[in-house]
């Protein structure tokens, strides 16, 4: 019988991704979930299921060894606000822009969207977005506006997006499944319903 993958502890898991100085995206991306799982695991909201840690522990880059990462619970105690690096990055003119309100890609820098952003900066920064609706990049009315903000703000994240959206999100709410619930996490999909039924009820 193979033998499991040792249960990794949420501070473990940030420990790879940031010592291989990829955004949480970009971990997703190779991990093969969605930004926000990775979210939840390094916040302790959700472990990662054993095929899932598996590929985390794959993907543990030379010069960290599994020992580091089980042992890194007390690793990231401190908050973005008072931990040094990331007060430091924290002052950069584009963190701050998202710190004020989640913004467009208009709004950053002409269109240059995440690219504004170092790759340190791109370990705090999350989007909302929409990557398979029907048509998209045919016509004004089928593309999708992403939204960048800094983790913890996906409320007005998603006041945001659905304000730039309204056309697609009232489409796609209309029906169960639809694009949302296939491609973003549940917690997330929960709270975009709720926030459009603000919307059209107040």
């Amino acid at each position: 019988m193979p033998e499991s993958t040792p249960e990794l502890p949420s501070a473990g898991i940030r420990l790879i991704r940031e010592t291989r100085h990829e955004s949480r995206e970009e971990f997703a991306d190779l991990i093969g979930v969605a930004a926000a799982t990775v979210g939840n695991w390094e916040r302790g909201d959700q472990p990662p299921s054993e095929a899932n840690r598996k590929a985390i522990v794959d993907a543990i880059p030379a010069g960290l060894s599994l020992q580091e990462v089980l042992d890194a619970e007390d690793r990231f105690e401190d908050t973005p606000e008072t931990h040094m690096d990331e007060r430091r990055l924290f002052g950069s003119q584009w963190l701050q822009t998202l710190r004020e309100q989640p913004r467009i890609s208009d709004e950053l820098d002409g269109g240059r969207g995440v690219s504004v952003f170092s790759t340190n900066e791109r370990m705090f920064v999350e989007r909302l977005d929409l990557t398979s609706v029907e048509g998209a990049g045919q016509r004004d009315g089928d593309r999708v506006t992403t939204v960048y903000y800094l983790e913890g703000d996906e409320r007005r994240a998603l006041r945001r997006f659905i304000e730039e959206n309204q056309a697609i999100v009232r489409e796609q709410l209309s029906d169960a499944p639809n694009r949302f619930s296939h491609e973003w996490d549940e917690w997330l999909y929960g709270l975009l319903e709720e926030e459009w039924r603000f919307w059209i009820y107040g």
